[in-house]
């Protein structure tokens, strides 16, 4: 089967988002962001001893932004 003929066989009306599935997706991915960003922090301030605002800012951007790309899709079509 080509790859073609597999994107042809895909409902795409499935896939279109909810409110209810959109918030769970901001709300799942901003939580695994903010989590992740945590540990990230604790483990500089292990290490450095201090923590830099500027680090702070970056990593919680980052996490939170990869959260909601990564993880928000999963929990918002796990239960489908």
């Amino acid at each position: 089967m080509t790859f073609a003929t597999t994107l042809n066989d895909v409902d795409w009306r499935k896939l279109r988002l909810t409110r209810k599935e959109a918030g769970r997706m901001l709300m799942a991915g901003t939580t695994w962001g903010v989590a992740t960003s945590a540990g990230l922090t604790g483990m500089t301030f292990w290490n450095c001893g201090m923590i830099c605002q500027n680090d702070l800012v970056v990593t919680t951007a980052l996490s939170v932004t990869a959260g909601i790309l990564a993880i928000g899709p999963l929990a918002a079509y796990g239960r489908r």
